[in-house]
């Protein structure tokens, strides 16, 4: 976990970790939020209202975006952030069971007087495509 303070952060900062999306993530997160859509747990639907263009059900978008706070909470700032919001989050692609996702962040605004950096994060699969995309920004309380 980085310990960054608001005077050690600047533009153009970056981390980078990766994630490979299980069955047990999906698990977890399915009896967290009691979301049980049967496009996140059953093949057959998903590929059915899909037209046949997903091979298997889709991981909770959600799941995905708690990179998100993981990229906030570790690594920019790590230990002293708070998030304060999002300015954009977007979702491009389904994810699947087997997806590994790269999480790539990048500090592109700074705000001593307030305390917070604005960043920018896209994750990408392990195809390179781009199935989520967020600009947000995190208070350093310290």
């Amino acid at each position: 976990m980085n310990e960054y303070t608001i005077e050690e952060i600047q533009v153009g900062m970056s981390a980078s970790f990766k994630k490979l999306i299980t069955k047990e993530m999906e698990d977890s997160f399915r009896v967290i939020t009691g979301d049980e859509n049967p496009l996140h747990k059953e093949d057959d639907f998903a590929l059915e209202i899909s037209g046949g263009n997903f091979k298997g059900h889709v991981a909770f978008g959600m799941l995905t975006a708690s990179f998100y706070s993981t990229v906030a909470g570790m690594y920019l700032p790590g230990k002293y952030s708070l998030i304060h919001s999002f300015d954009e989050i977007s979702f491009m692609k389904p994810v699947f069971v087997g997806d590994e996702l790269t999480v790539n962040a990048e500090v592109i605004d700074k705000d001593e007087a307030l305390k917070m950096i604005r960043l920018k994060i896209i994750i990408k699969n392990q195809d390179n495509k781009k199935v989520s995309r967020a600009k947000m920004k995190v208070l350093v309380m310290k």
